[in-house]
């Protein structure tokens, strides 16, 4: 039971209404701030060379991966539609059956897989240091010209 001399409680205004407005607010001052968007210019002046190697020498290992799975891929369909088998008995004929270890010895599946491993793998090393090279000579450049500029801006 309350007593009667107790005071009434204040009344509180309504949440939900100065919420709304609140909002409407909001989203206004974020649209608008949204289309303008940040810029940043920004100057590359070096480009850290161990990082670059690092950088060039996983990438083309990934390439010759990439090679090494395109080769032995294409040799089974090619394998498979027959055109090894023609090449092997057009060569053998041209030879004369003179000897097996002619040009049709070097269409097997070891020796083509072989030949683009060790390709990938000069590729490997001259991707690389040609990489790490071109690193140090934009340093080199930078110093001289001052780097390259480039802006950067916000999606909007």
């Amino acid at each position: 039971m309350v007593p009667a001399s107790a005071p009434p409680k204040p009344a509180v205004p309504r949440p939900a209404a100065a919420t709304q407005q609140q909002r409407a607010v909001t989203v206004g001052a974020g649209a608008a701030t949204r289309k303008s968007g940040r810029r940043a210019r920004l100057t590359l002046k070096r480009i850290d060379p161990w990082s670059t190697l690092k950088f060039s020498f996983v990438y083309s290992l990934s390439g010759l991966i990439v090679l090494l799975v395109a080769v032995v891929a294409l040799y089974g369909i090619v394998d498979a539609m027959g055109v090894l088998n023609s090449i092997r008995s057009f060569l053998r004929d041209v030879e004369g059956g003179k000897n097996s270890s002619g040009i049709a010895a070097w269409l097997s599946f070891s020796r083509v897989l072989t030949i683009a491993a060790v390709v990938g793998i000069i590729n490997v090393i001259l991707f690389t240091a040609f990489a790490t090279v071109t690193a140090f000579i934009y340093n080199v450049c930078t110093d001289l010209v001052g780097g390259v500029e480039v802006t950067l801006a916000e999606k909007g």
